[in-house]
Protein backbone atom coordinates (compact mmCIF):
# COMPACT_ATOMS: atom_id res chain seq x y z
CA UNK A 1 0.00 0.00 0.00
CA UNK A 2 1.18 3.69 -0.80
CA UNK A 3 -1.01 6.27 1.24
CA UNK A 4 -0.18 9.99 1.02
CA UNK A 5 -1.03 11.28 4.74
CA UNK A 6 -2.99 9.91 7.83
CA UNK A 7 -5.61 10.62 9.90
CA UNK A 8 -3.50 12.74 12.02
CA UNK A 9 -2.14 14.80 9.06
CA UNK A 10 -5.68 15.68 7.90
CA UNK A 11 -6.23 19.52 8.65
CA UNK A 12 -8.84 20.82 5.82
CA UNK A 13 -10.34 19.28 2.91
CA UNK A 14 -10.43 19.78 -1.24
CA UNK A 15 -13.37 20.64 -2.96
CA UNK A 16 -14.47 18.46 -6.31
CA UNK A 17 -16.88 21.18 -8.31
CA UNK A 18 -18.75 19.97 -11.05
CA UNK A 19 -19.00 23.98 -11.84
CA UNK A 20 -15.67 24.69 -11.93
CA UNK A 21 -12.84 21.59 -10.76
CA UNK A 22 -14.27 17.94 -11.55
CA UNK A 23 -11.06 16.86 -11.53
CA UNK A 24 -8.50 16.31 -8.92
CA UNK A 25 -5.07 15.06 -9.21
CA UNK A 26 -2.44 13.83 -6.62
CA UNK A 27 0.97 13.44 -7.44
CA UNK A 28 3.00 10.39 -5.77
CA UNK A 29 6.63 9.37 -5.98
CA UNK A 30 7.52 5.67 -5.51
CA UNK A 31 10.49 4.62 -4.10
CA UNK A 32 9.99 1.31 -4.66
CA UNK A 33 7.44 -1.34 -7.21
CA UNK A 34 3.87 -1.25 -5.66
CA UNK A 35 0.87 -3.10 -7.01
CA UNK A 36 -2.60 -2.15 -6.43
CA UNK A 37 -6.39 -2.40 -7.92
CA UNK A 38 -8.04 -0.34 -5.38
CA UNK A 39 -8.02 3.67 -4.40
CA UNK A 40 -9.03 4.66 -0.85
CA UNK A 41 -10.06 8.06 0.10
CA UNK A 42 -12.09 9.73 3.01
CA UNK A 43 -15.59 11.86 2.16
CA UNK A 44 -15.60 14.62 4.79
CA UNK A 45 -19.11 15.77 3.68
CA UNK A 46 -20.52 17.89 -0.07
CA UNK A 47 -22.60 21.32 -0.62
CA UNK A 48 -25.70 21.20 -2.00
CA UNK A 49 -27.40 23.91 -4.04
CA UNK A 50 -30.76 25.34 -5.11
CA UNK A 51 -31.45 26.47 -8.43
CA UNK A 52 -31.27 30.09 -7.83
CA UNK A 53 -28.03 29.24 -6.90
CA UNK A 54 -26.90 29.68 -10.31
CA UNK A 55 -28.45 32.94 -11.68
CA UNK A 56 -27.84 35.46 -8.80
CA UNK A 57 -24.20 37.26 -8.02
CA UNK A 58 -21.44 36.05 -6.38
CA UNK A 59 -21.77 37.83 -2.98
CA UNK A 60 -25.16 36.22 -2.63
CA UNK A 61 -24.86 32.75 -3.90
CA UNK A 62 -23.93 31.68 0.13
CA UNK A 63 -27.63 32.17 0.15
CA UNK A 64 -28.71 29.01 -1.79
CA UNK A 65 -25.84 26.51 -0.68
CA UNK A 66 -25.70 24.99 2.26
CA UNK A 67 -22.88 22.43 3.58
CA UNK A 68 -24.03 18.89 4.84
CA UNK A 69 -21.93 15.95 6.44
CA UNK A 70 -25.35 13.71 6.68
CA UNK A 71 -26.82 13.01 3.14
CA UNK A 72 -28.23 10.22 1.17
CA UNK A 73 -25.73 8.34 -0.50
CA UNK A 74 -25.93 8.76 -4.86
CA UNK A 75 -23.56 7.00 -7.50
CA UNK A 76 -20.90 8.84 -9.12
CA UNK A 77 -18.57 7.97 -12.16
CA UNK A 78 -15.09 8.18 -11.97
CA UNK A 79 -12.21 7.98 -14.32
CA UNK A 80 -9.09 7.19 -12.88
CA UNK A 81 -6.04 7.60 -14.96
CA UNK A 82 -2.66 6.93 -13.86
CA UNK A 83 0.61 8.98 -15.67
CA UNK A 84 4.19 8.20 -15.12
CA UNK A 85 5.07 12.50 -14.75
CA UNK A 86 8.16 13.80 -15.73
CA UNK A 87 8.43 15.66 -12.38
CA UNK A 88 5.57 17.99 -10.64
CA UNK A 89 5.44 21.62 -11.31
CA UNK A 90 3.42 24.64 -10.63
CA UNK A 91 1.45 24.16 -13.61
CA UNK A 92 1.70 20.86 -15.88
CA UNK A 93 -0.11 20.04 -18.77
CA UNK A 94 -0.53 15.89 -19.44
CA UNK A 95 -0.33 16.10 -23.27
CA UNK A 96 3.82 16.85 -22.32
CA UNK A 97 6.06 14.55 -20.87
CA UNK A 98 3.32 12.56 -18.98
CA UNK A 99 2.34 8.82 -20.23
CA UNK A 100 -1.09 7.20 -19.40
CA UNK A 101 -0.26 3.59 -17.34
CA UNK A 102 -4.03 2.86 -16.79
CA UNK A 103 -6.65 4.70 -17.39
CA UNK A 104 -10.29 3.03 -16.26
CA UNK A 105 -13.78 4.58 -15.94
CA UNK A 106 -15.68 3.04 -12.37
CA UNK A 107 -18.70 3.15 -10.58
CA UNK A 108 -18.26 3.83 -6.78
CA UNK A 109 -20.98 5.42 -4.39
CA UNK A 110 -20.38 8.24 -2.42
CA UNK A 111 -21.76 8.05 1.05
CA UNK A 112 -21.37 10.68 4.28
CA UNK A 113 -19.00 9.31 6.68
CA UNK A 114 -19.69 7.68 10.14
CA UNK A 115 -17.07 9.75 11.94
CA UNK A 116 -17.57 13.88 11.18
CA UNK A 117 -13.51 14.76 12.65
CA UNK A 118 -10.35 14.04 10.93
CA UNK A 119 -10.05 10.41 12.69
CA UNK A 120 -12.74 9.63 9.71
CA UNK A 121 -12.60 6.29 7.61
CA UNK A 122 -11.35 5.87 4.07
CA UNK A 123 -15.42 5.54 2.80
CA UNK A 124 -14.53 5.62 -0.84
CA UNK A 125 -13.40 3.19 -3.01
CA UNK A 126 -12.16 2.90 -6.57
CA UNK A 127 -12.16 -0.39 -7.68
CA UNK A 128 -9.76 -1.13 -10.48
CA UNK A 129 -10.77 -4.07 -12.67
CA UNK A 130 -7.23 -5.53 -12.95
CA UNK A 131 -4.14 -4.96 -10.93
CA UNK A 132 -2.03 -2.44 -11.55
CA UNK A 133 2.11 -2.28 -10.98
CA UNK A 134 3.90 0.54 -10.65
CA UNK A 135 7.91 0.79 -10.34
CA UNK A 136 9.74 3.05 -8.64
CA UNK A 137 8.71 6.86 -9.52
CA UNK A 138 6.72 9.71 -10.45
CA UNK A 139 2.95 9.93 -10.95
CA UNK A 140 0.29 11.12 -10.96
CA UNK A 141 -3.04 9.87 -10.09
CA UNK A 142 -5.95 11.55 -11.84
CA UNK A 143 -9.52 11.69 -10.80
CA UNK A 144 -12.22 12.81 -13.09
CA UNK A 145 -15.51 12.86 -11.36
CA UNK A 146 -19.00 12.95 -12.64
CA UNK A 147 -22.48 12.52 -11.27
CA UNK A 148 -25.96 13.08 -12.30
CA UNK A 149 -27.41 14.55 -8.45
CA UNK A 150 -27.65 18.13 -9.70
CA UNK A 151 -28.56 19.30 -6.15
CA UNK A 152 -24.93 17.84 -5.23
CA UNK A 153 -22.43 21.18 -6.38
CA UNK A 154 -19.32 20.13 -4.53
CA UNK A 155 -17.76 17.01 -3.00
CA UNK A 156 -15.15 17.21 -0.38
CA UNK A 157 -12.04 14.97 0.61
CA UNK A 158 -9.86 15.27 3.03
CA UNK A 159 -6.46 16.25 3.14
CA UNK A 160 -3.48 18.63 4.14
CA UNK A 161 -2.74 21.98 3.17
CA UNK A 162 0.87 23.25 4.30
CA UNK A 163 1.47 26.90 2.56
CA UNK A 164 2.31 29.92 3.92
CA UNK A 165 -0.62 32.37 2.30
CA UNK A 166 -1.78 34.93 4.02
CA UNK A 167 -4.17 37.34 1.63
CA UNK A 168 -7.55 36.12 1.11
CA UNK A 169 -9.39 35.06 -1.70
CA UNK A 170 -8.97 31.61 -4.50
CA UNK A 171 -6.18 33.82 -6.02
CA UNK A 172 -4.86 35.53 -3.24
CA UNK A 173 -5.53 38.58 -4.21
CA UNK A 174 -7.90 39.93 -1.27
CA UNK A 175 -7.12 41.81 2.32
CA UNK A 176 -7.66 38.98 5.06
CA UNK A 177 -6.90 39.51 8.86
CA UNK A 178 -5.77 35.97 10.28
CA UNK A 179 -2.79 34.99 12.08
CA UNK A 180 -2.14 31.31 11.97
CA UNK A 181 0.73 28.43 12.12
CA UNK A 182 2.04 27.12 8.71
CA UNK A 183 1.55 23.42 8.78
CA UNK A 184 4.64 21.14 7.78
CA UNK A 185 4.48 19.75 4.20
CA UNK A 186 3.80 16.04 5.17
CA UNK A 187 3.81 14.73 1.87
CA UNK A 188 6.77 17.19 0.41
CA UNK A 189 7.40 14.67 -2.70
CA UNK A 190 4.12 15.34 -4.32
CA UNK A 191 1.43 17.78 -4.48
CA UNK A 192 -2.86 18.16 -5.14
CA UNK A 193 -3.56 19.59 -8.95
CA UNK A 194 -7.01 20.80 -10.21
CA UNK A 195 -7.88 20.40 -13.49
CA UNK A 196 -8.58 23.44 -16.04
CA UNK A 197 -11.05 21.39 -18.13
CA UNK A 198 -13.80 22.93 -20.63
CA UNK A 199 -16.96 22.73 -19.16
CA UNK A 200 -20.38 24.54 -18.90
CA UNK A 201 -22.18 23.71 -15.80
CA UNK A 202 -25.53 25.64 -14.64
CA UNK A 203 -27.84 23.02 -13.05
CA UNK A 204 -29.25 21.88 -15.74
CA UNK A 205 -29.56 18.04 -16.81
CA UNK A 206 -28.36 19.27 -20.52
CA UNK A 207 -24.41 20.98 -18.48
CA UNK A 208 -21.82 19.17 -19.85
CA UNK A 209 -18.61 18.78 -18.43
CA UNK A 210 -15.11 18.89 -20.41
CA UNK A 211 -12.25 16.86 -18.91
CA UNK A 212 -8.96 18.71 -19.83
CA UNK A 213 -5.06 18.37 -19.86
CA UNK A 214 -4.49 21.26 -17.46
CA UNK A 215 -3.28 21.37 -13.91
CA UNK A 216 -2.70 23.87 -11.29
CA UNK A 217 -2.11 23.15 -8.12
CA UNK A 218 -5.34 22.64 -5.73
CA UNK A 219 -6.05 25.00 -2.97
CA UNK A 220 -7.47 24.15 0.34
CA UNK A 221 -9.18 26.25 3.12
CA UNK A 222 -6.82 27.43 6.17
CA UNK A 223 -9.35 26.19 8.66
CA UNK A 224 -8.15 28.48 11.18
CA UNK A 225 -9.00 31.26 8.97
CA UNK A 226 -12.38 29.83 7.98
CA UNK A 227 -15.75 31.96 8.44
CA UNK A 228 -18.59 31.12 7.48
CA UNK A 229 -20.06 33.12 4.60
CA UNK A 230 -17.03 34.09 3.35
CA UNK A 231 -15.85 31.41 0.85
CA UNK A 232 -14.33 34.00 -1.52
CA UNK A 233 -12.21 35.87 1.14
CA UNK A 234 -10.52 32.51 3.17
CA UNK A 235 -6.93 31.80 3.10
CA UNK A 236 -6.41 28.89 0.51
CA UNK A 237 -3.32 27.16 0.47
CA UNK A 238 -1.72 24.47 -1.76
CA UNK A 239 -1.64 20.74 -0.17
CA UNK A 240 -1.99 17.19 -0.53
CA UNK A 241 -4.87 14.81 -0.83
CA UNK A 242 -5.40 11.56 1.49
CA UNK A 243 -5.29 8.89 -1.19
CA UNK A 244 -4.34 5.30 -0.62
CA UNK A 245 -3.04 2.64 -3.76
CA UNK A 246 -4.25 -0.75 -1.97
CA UNK A 247 -4.23 -3.96 -3.41
CA UNK A 248 -7.39 -5.70 -1.74
CA UNK A 249 -7.97 -9.74 -2.13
Amino acid sequence: MHRTLSDALRNTTFQIALQQFPEIAQGIVLESPISFNALQMSVFGLNTVKPEFFAVPFNQKSQYEEAKMTFDPFEAMVTVNVLRAPAFGDAIDLSTGFESVHSERVATTIRPNTVPTASAPMNLALQLSKKVELASGFYLIVLSFEWTNLEVLTVRLWGQESGINTAGGKGGDMTKVCTYTPTTDAYPQGRAYAGLGVRQWNGLSSSTIGFGTRFVPATAKVTACSVRGEWGNDIFNPGDLDIALVLKN
